[in-house]
């Protein structure tokens, strides 16, 4: 920390604390709490307040990428033992000069407290906050047990479930954890951190964190709507770029294409039926076979010429897709990787040093350890390489990590439960780099299921993993839409029509159809499933599943204008009816339809048998274009 980063950084500050006052010069107010520790209040914008406190010898927490800065113009004045200031857009934050107590108010049941107690505890640290007036709190990552987060413990350490249904408490806590919330009367919080934490959505909202470094908060105000607070809250964790335009076609997956033969079958077998198409997905057999994971090269026996495919597919229209883990395996032809990763450092290491021995359900080896520059060097390179053979777009799986041993430590120092979260953010920065100083005119798409606050700045496009191929399956999808959405990832998706097959109905063209319905409708829309996943599958319903999947490019002008706003403005294409609500609770806890963009309103059929259903129609006048 210096003198000119500290001064370039706050612009309208309370300082409380004689040794950050030497460091600054800037319009400040100093002094010691009660409890020897040092307390910084920031106005990064006049809407974007930061909450630092800290013992002395101590650096606060600064995990989010630096943003651009606009210049508040606040007023600072004293009232006894209270320093406040008021920004432009009427932020009031007051600091107790004794206590460290910071109360930030910013309109009507717009306003926080923080009693400036620190609790640490068996390496711990908790901080709470008091919200005042109702309202309902939504994000916090990839959420889909309710939307509505009140009264929720909400876990902030990403978990894979695999086969899960609506209801099931597992789905609590998912592959993406955010350690923030907004609040529906048109405020947020976030929390700079990314460590193993629990986030208690009661009043106080109470955060506790394994972060080494004390964690500093961000409060961020808008015009008391979560339509206009979502570009506030992307200005400080990250705009995504502007996708691909295929990526918003359709995209034909499967537990997987092994060969090269299998894979043009699909797409000639698709596209004689008549289906758009735009891109396929390659699973784990693009290298060999499970066992082969980490080799990152292409299985001659199984794709003879890969690169010619890889054109030919793109002269179609058609972009290529392939896998990629965070796992090099030594049971199979990534040995030679392994070993050489091995010598050069570049694995997860253990408490002594040694390669932190990794077991996954195909076999054992180790663990890409990405806080590595020179593993990320290595990765990039390979990367490289396969992109320039034709490959379109990148998928990463098991991202959250899925197997983390605790006994591992990485090469920035933390402990994988400190690290655990970050992991996929850096890994989808590799690619993103990539693409950005060596594909500089490519748009970039990534599939990746791990990581947390600002994922979305690294062209991600998320789905909600191995979700269970049944009706439970299919109804959480738009809670996860919705809240994944609310915390900055706009493109969060699913696998339309369900992955891990039920074996008691392992064929359900119904199901199957309402899934589509959804997807039509959903940020990317990719079927995927252990087993029939193409929409040949079933011949019956295919007077239903062809005009959908055509529908969906009828729709790609609408859609791509939705892309535009998530891109300059932050606004996920799937919101909630209470998106542009002003003070009104009525739309809080609605979950079973949504807005696609502003004016299109969607309410699937997400119920066996089901032929008609309830509909909620916020204010307004209503058109039903499916019966002009």
């Amino acid at each position: 920390m210096n003198k000119t980063s500290i001064a370039t950084r706050y612009i309208c500050v309370i300082m409380l604390a004689s040794m950050v006052t030497e460091l600054l010069n800037a319009e400040s107010i100093s002094t010691t709490t009660i409890q020897g520790r040092n307390v910084v209040v920031s106005a990064l914008t006049p809407d974007i307040i930061r909450v630092e406190n800290f013992a002395p010898g101590e650096t606060p927490s600064a995990t989010l990428p630096p943003m651009a800065q606009a210049s508040p113009d606040c007023s600072v004045t004293t009232v006894g033992d209270m320093q406040l200031f008021t920004t432009s857009t009427g932020v009031t934050v007051r600091v107790n000069t004794v206590t460290g107590a910071v109360d930030i108010t910013a309109g009507h049941d717009r306003s926080i407290s923080d009693n400036g107690i620190r609790e640490i505890s068996d390496g711990q640290q908790s901080i709470r906050l008091s919200t005042m007036g109702s309202g309902s709190f939504y994000g916090a990552g990839e959420r889909g047990y309710s939307f509505n987060l009140a009264g929720d413990t909400l876990v902030m350490y990403n978990k894979q479930n695999y086969g899960y249904t609506a209801g099931d408490p597992r789905i609590k806590q998912m592959n993406i954890t955010m350690p923030l919330f907004l609040s529906s009367n048109g405020y947020a919080v976030v929390f700079d951190d990314y460590a193993a934490a629990n986030m208690v959505m009661s009043n106080p909202i109470v955060y506790t964190t394994e972060a080494k470094e004390p964690v500093s908060y961000y409060f961020i105000n808008s015009a008391g709507t979560l339509a206009s607070l979502m570009p506030k809250l992307t200005t400080l964790t990250g705009h995504q770029p502007l996708p691909p335009l295929w990526s918003l076609g359709y995209i034909t997956s499967k537990y997987g294409y092994r060969t090269q033969d299998d894979t043009i079958g699909v797409v000639d077998t698709l596209k004689r039926s008549g289906y758009p198409l735009d891109g396929i997905v390659l699973d784990l057999y693009w290298y060999g076979k499970e066992q082969d994971m980490g080799r990152l090269s292409w299985e001659p026996s199984q794709w003879r010429d890969h690169r010619r495919m890889l054109s030919d597919l793109k002269k179609r229209g058609v972009n290529t897709v392939i896998i990629s883990q965070p796992y090099i395996l030594r049971n199979g032809k990534g040995l030679d990787n392994y070993n050489y990763l091995r010598d050069n450092g570049l694995l997860l290491k253990d408490s002594t040093g040694a390669p932190q021995e990794v077991t996954i359900w195909v076999g054992e080896g180790g663990m890409f350890d990405v806080s590595n520059p020179n593993t990320r060097k290595w990765l990039k390179e390979r990367y490289k390489q396969l992109t320039l053979d034709g490959v379109g777009g990148w998928w990463g799986d098991l991202g959250e990590p899925e197997v983390h041993p605790e006994s591992g430590l990485h090469a920035n120092g933390l402990t994988t439960r400190q690290y655990h979260n970050k992991y996929g953010n850096d890994w989808s920065k590799i690619i993103y780099d990539l693409y950005k100083e060596e594909f500089p005119d490519r748009r970039l798409m990534t599939m990746m299921r791990g990581g947390t606050t600002g994922l979305q700045q690294y062209s991600v496009f998320p789905w909600s993993t191995d979700v269970s191929r049944s009706w439970g399956g299919l109804q959480p999808q738009i809670t996860i839409m919705l809240n994944s959405g609310l915390s900055g990832l706009g493109y969060m998706s699913h696998d339309v029509g369900g992955f891990a097959i039920d074996e008691s109905a392992p064929y359900d063209p119904e199901l199957y159809v309402r899934w589509l319905q959804l997807g039509t409708f959903s940020p990317v829309l990719r079927t995927h499933a252990q087993r029939t996943a193409e929409p040949y599958n079933y011949p019956e319903q295919q007077h239903i599943i062809l005009p959908l999947i055509k529908e969906r490019y009828r729709w790609l002008p609408y859609n791509y204008t939705l892309a535009y706003e998530n891109a300059t403005d932050g606004l996920p294409l799937v919101r909630p009816l209470n998106f542009y609500s002003h003070g009104s609770a009525k739309y809080d806890d609605i979950a079973d339809e949504y807005l696609w963009g502003r004016d299109v309103l969607v309410a699937p059929v997400l119920t066996k048998g089901a032929t008609k259903r309830r509909i909620i129609f916020p204010e307004g006048e209503w058109i039903d274009i499916t019966n002009p």
